[in-house]
């Protein structure tokens, strides 16, 4: 099997994602992980916080994972983890920061490997950034600042902002909010990549709760360049 580490196997540089998918979209916004299967919709009046309630003070949580790797022909079972936990004040790119380090693995009978990344938020609640990301590979810094808000309702989207690495590759993030039903939401989070990225798009959906609470999470990679689709999904627990 081969070792594949770092932001060949996930680049999370969202609320996680987090870190993003062009080609597995719309596979995400109805799997099990996302908390498809439909139910009663959720009215669209209701407010669903962007932010766990405790994310920026104690969040600590992990899921198993479970999910293919797939070219659309033979897909590959895999099965992971992830962790997710607040970290001690630090800085980035100068400035005060609250990171978020998050550790997905993954094994599969073709590969398995490992993801390390931190993830920086800045200290202003009112005004929350996300300031971008390291992991063992490469890291990504904001170039255009957005604000990300704290409440939305069903159907509201936006712009988390525009990134570039150390190679000068730039990505876009952005995030959405789609019924989740049964009183719940989507917050999908995309991260659109360069042309030429090891990977060019990833979403994370999460299925949340009105408070923010996130009950799972759904990871779909889709690098372009080899056509092959990544899923990985799982539970909080």
């Amino acid at each position: 099997m081969k070792n594949i580490s770092g932001l060949l196997i996930l680049t999370i540089a969202m609320f996680l994602s987090a870190c993003g998918s062009g080609g597995g979209d719309s596979a995400a916004t109805t799997g099990a992980g996302a908390g498809g299967g439909g139910g009663t919709p959720t009215g669209t009046t209701i407010d669903f916080s962007l932010f766990p309630p405790t994310f920026f003070t104690s969040y600590d949580v992990s899921a198993d994972l479970s999910g293919t790797f797939s070219n659309g022909v033979n897909p590959v079972a895999v099965t992971g983890s992830v962790t997710e936990k607040i970290q001690a004040q630090s800085t980035f790119l100068g400035q005060a920061a609250i990171p978020f380090l998050t550790t997905t693995t993954f094994t599969s009978s073709i590969a398995f490997g490992t993801a390390v990344i931190t993830n920086y938020y800045n200290m202003d609640a009112a005004n929350r950034r996300f300031l971008g990301s390291e992991d063992d590979v490469t890291s990504t810094a904001l170039t255009t600042p957005t604000v990300i808000p704290k409440t939305a309702r069903i159907g509201d989207s936006g712009s988390v902002g525009v990134y570039v690495d150390v190679d000068g590759l730039e990505s876009t993030i952005t995030w959405r909010l789609e019924d989740g039903f049964d009183g719940k939401a989507k917050l999908i989070i995309k991260t659109n990549k360069a042309s030429g990225a090891p990977d060019n798009t990833v979403t994370t959906i999460y299925l949340i709760q009105p408070d923010g609470t996130r009950l799972s999470v759904e990871i779909v990679t889709f690098n372009e360049t080899v056509q092959i689709t990544n899923t990985l999904s799982g539970v909080y627990k």
